[in-house]
C-alpha cells in the first residue's frame, strides 16, 4: 500500500470520526450540565429526551405535523426556486430587467425576518403566511446565487460557441451548466435548510394546524422542555434530510456533466 493511499484512508477516517467525536463532546457537556442543573422542567436528560423523541412515532398527530411542515417547506422552496431562476435567466438576457429589479432584491433582502412574518400574519392565513416568509428569505439568496452561477460561465468560450455557431441546446448543456451548476448548488446547499427553519419559525407565530412549529409551541406553554427538544431533534433530521438529498443530486448532476 503506497503513501498516497495511506494518506487517504487517514483523511476519510478523520471526516467520519471528527464530526462524530464532536457529536459526543457536545452531548457530554449537555449531559453534565443537566446533571448539574438537575431539574429536568429546565434541563431535560438526554435518556427523557430519546423517551419522547420515540413517543412522538405513536401519535398519529406526529406523522400529520411532519407531513405539513415538510409540505410548506417544499412548497415555498419550490416557488423560490422557480421564480428565482426564470428571472436570472431573464435578467441575463435583459440587463436593464437586472437594473430595474436590484432595488427590490436589495429591500427583500434587507427586511427584517421578524417584519415579514407580522406583516404576513396580518395580511395572510396561517399557510399562506408560512410559505410568504420563507419565500421572502430565499428567493432573494436563489435568485443572487443563479445569478452569479451564469456570470460565472467563461465570456470567451461563450464567443467561441456563437464564432463557430453552436447550437443552443449545445450551448446550455456543454457550456453553461457545466460552469454554472458548483456555484449554483453552493447557493442551494445553503438556503434548502434556513428553508425549513424559516417555515417552522413561521409556523410558531401563525400557530398554523398540523405542523412541527405549533407543536413546538405548545410544548413551550406548558413548559415541556423535553417533549420540546424531542421536535426538535426532529426538525434537525429533516434539515439534514434535505441537504443529503441535495448533496446527492449535486454529486449526479455535476458529474453527469
Amino acid at each position: 500500500m503506497t503513501g498516497k493511499e495511506n494518506r487517504k484512508k487517514l483523511y476519510l477516517l478523520l471526516n467520519l470520526t471528527i464530526p462524530i467525536a464532536t457529536l459526543v463532546v457536545a452531548l457530554a457537556v449537555y449531559a453534565i450540565v443537566s446533571k448539574a442543573v438537575g431539574i429536568e422542567l429546565l434541563v431535560p436528560s438526554i435518556p427523557n429526551i430519546i423517551k419522547k423523541f420515540f413517543l412522538l412515532f405513536a401519535q398519529s398527530s406526529f406523522y400529520k405535523a411532519v407531513a405539513g411542515t415538510v409540505g410548506r417547506a417544499a412548497l415555498s422552496y419550490f416557488l423560490s426556486f422557480a421564480f428565482a431562476i426564470i428571472l436570472a435567466v431573464a435578467t441575463k438576457m435583459c440587463p436593464y430587467l437586472r437594473r430595474a429589479l436590484s432595488p427590490i432584491i436589495l429591500l427583500v433582502r434587507i427586511m427584517p425576518t421578524m417584519s415579514i412574518i407580522l406583516i404576513a400574519l396580518i395580511w395572510f392565513n396561517s399557510f399562506q403566511s408560512t410559505i410568504l416568509v420563507a419565500f421572502c428569505v430565499i428567493f432573494p439568496m436563489l435568485y443572487t446565487s443563479f445569478c452569479d452561477a451564469i456570470e460565472s460561465v467563461d465570456k470567451d468560450l461563450i464567443e467561441m460557441s456563437k464564432t463557430y455557431k453552436i447550437d443552443r441546446k449545445r450551448m446550455i448543456f456543454k457550456m453553461y451548466l457545466p460552469q454554472a451548476l458548483p456555484v449554483a448548488f453552493t447557493g442551494i446547499k445553503s438556503s434548502i435548510g434556513l428553508n425549513l427553519k424559516l417555515v417552522i419559525a413561521a409556523e410558531v407565530l401563525a400557530q398554523t394546524a398540523d405542523s412541527i412549529g405549533v407543536y413546538m409551541q405548545l410544548s413551550k406553554i406548558i413548559l415541556d422542555t423535553s417533549t420540546l427538544l424531542a421536535w426538535t431533534a426532529v426538525a434537525i433530521i429533516l434539515g439534514g434530510i434535505f441537504e443529503l438529498i441535495v448533496i446527492v443530486i449535486e454529486k449526479k448532476a455535476v458529474k453527469g456533466r
